[in-house]
């Protein structure tokens, strides 16, 4: 693995605990280690672009632990950049993680930024800031800020067109009354401003912890679009809500379902708007749910969001094994049916931990060709795996399953299996399974003569669970067996039978 990608793991694992976890030290000298430790490799750039970090222009996976922080906090300090040098100190680099993580002031182009590494006198770190946007002359023309020497034409642009807006004080700016002007506010251009404003303040809100306010103001733009014909103020709103699809605002609205349980139609119509991306926002919820509470609340939202299964599907062909499985797991845990074909795929991937979940997650659909996927799972080259299968379609209690545990039980060579297939046999309980258990259960048994101890205990617990007559006529036999434990198993049964 290229060294960037994990020097910006291990970096946005740092900046997250300063940001929410400040007092677990532990956690931040570890990671701080395992910083200094990669970035003995070389060098590494950090850049934000429309709020995806890239580690040396390689893109690195939002779904991991503090990267849509790293972003976000890069674009409200102003930072388009971060170079950091080989070898660079880990005080360095925590000065650096501690001046990111600290809270920004918005429009001043990065100078808070520079001035700290100024003070910090690091000469192997360096960043490229935006210009900073200048307070607007009232009645006067704008004034223009020259950019620094070598900028770009598109940043000369940027800084023509920021200086004609006056910086907003994020903390003076109540949502409500934006939301109260946009209902006022006819003109596109001067809807797109307050809608600006918005967005800024939900950044602001969500840096604060401040997630109610994230939800209401995301609630107040989406709603206020459905009701809105085509036209330019519609595409403006539109616009808007491209730009709200972010993973850290999407993320502050479904951490809500399961707290502000009132406002859960609100959080469905936000998330749902806005497709894929707040399906993957509850779907990171559902996954790190701290109570079953929580989980079914998040749960009851995502199955009626129209992107849930697109996102899940997408999800399957990730190359991380667990997002896989937790992909899988949803989705039998939805029954999607549309998702059959691919779920039926996952029975071939590398990891029997997924193919595990892909068996789980067909019989959960219960399909003809989901039943056959779990037939199939039966010769799957994991113990484990066939473990789960034989569970799976034991719950299907007919001859064909059945005649398909007999035959398997004969030919597997595992002792755990075997064992899982026996009891199989006795939840089945169809005549010809209860015949399969008497004969292995008999001490003369020949599949089982070297390991009778072992088995004959399993086909009579097995009769047990059958509790037909014939199963019941086979346990008073064997309570006069001359084998102990078989005895006192079948009585045991018998009693419990009784009872």
């Amino acid at each position: 693995m290229d060294h960037s990608a994990t020097f910006a793991r291990h970096f946005a694992r740092l900046v997250a605990l300063l940001l929410h976890d400040a007092e677990n030290r532990d956690e931040q000298k570890m990671s701080l280690r395992a910083l200094a430790t990669i970035n003995k490799s070389g060098a590494v750039e950090l850049t934000a672009q429309e709020w995806q970090l890239l580690a040396n222009d390689q893109p690195v996976p939002a779904a991991l632990m503090g990267v849509q922080d790293v972003a976000s906090q890069m674009a409200a300090h102003s930072i388009v950049s971060i170079d950091v040098g080989a070898k660079t100190s880990a005080a360095d680099l925590l000065a650096l993680a501690r001046i990111l993580a600290a809270p920004a002031t918005p429009g001043d182009g990065g100078a808070q930024v520079r001035q700290k590494l100024t003070t910090l006198d690091a000469k192997t770190i360096g960043v490229v800031t935006t210009a900073p946007i200048p307070a607007v002359v009232a009645h006067d023309a704008p004034t223009v800020v020259a950019p620094a020497d070598g900028a770009s034409r598109v940043a000369q642009d940027a800084v023509t067109l920021l200086s004609q807006l006056a910086a907003p004080d994020i903390s003076k700016l109540s949502h409500q009354d934006l939301l109260t002007s946009l209902d006022l506010e006819k003109n596109a251009h001067l809807c797109a401003k307050v809608l600006d404003d918005l967005l800024l303040v939900a950044e602001h809100a969500m840096r604060a912890g401040k997630t109610a306010a994230v939800g209401e103001i995301l609630h107040g733009i989406v709603f206020r679009e459905s009701k809105l014909s085509e036209g330019e103020v519609k595409r403006a709103y539109q616009a808007a809500i491209r730009r709200t699809s972010k993973p850290a605002l999407l993320r502050a609205v479904a951490t809500l379902i399961p707290k502000r349980p009132e406002g859960k139609q609100a959080y469905y119509e936000v998330l749902d708007r806005t497709g894929e991306e707040g399906a993957d926002a509850v779907i990171e919820q559902i996954t790190q749910a701290p109570t079953n509470e929580d989980r079914k609340a998040l749960l009851e939202v995502f199955q009626e969001l129209r992107h849930a299964v697109p996102a899940l599907k997408r999800m399957l062909g990730d190359s991380r094994w667990f997002v896989v499985r937790n992909a899988a797991d949803l989705l039998g845990e939805m029954a999607a049916t549309d998702a059959e074909s691919n779920l039926v795929a996952l029975l071939k991937h590398s990891d029997e931990r997924v193919r595990r979940a892909a068996t789980n997650a067909l019989l959960r659909l219960g399909t003809p060709d989901a039943m056959k996927g779990i037939y199939e799972a039966m010769t799957d080259k994991s113990p484990e795996v066939r473990i789960q299968a034989t569970a799976a379609i034991a719950t299907k209690r007919d001859g064909k399953t059945s005649h398909t545990l007999i035959r398997a039980i004969e030919e597997e060579e595992d002792g755990d299996v075997q064992v899982a297939m026996i009891a199989a046999l006795g939840r089945i309980a169809t005549p010809d399974a209860v015949q399969k258990l008497i004969k292995m259960a008999e001490p003369e048994g020949r599949l089982f003569r070297k390991k009778s101890a072992v088995f004959r205990v399993a086909a009579v617990q097995a009769l047990g669970e059958a509790r037909t007559p014939a199963a019941f006529a086979a346990l008073r036999d064997l309570t006069g067996d001359k084998d102990r434990e078989v005895r006192e198993t079948a009585t045991r049964a018998l009693a419990h039978a009784a009872r």
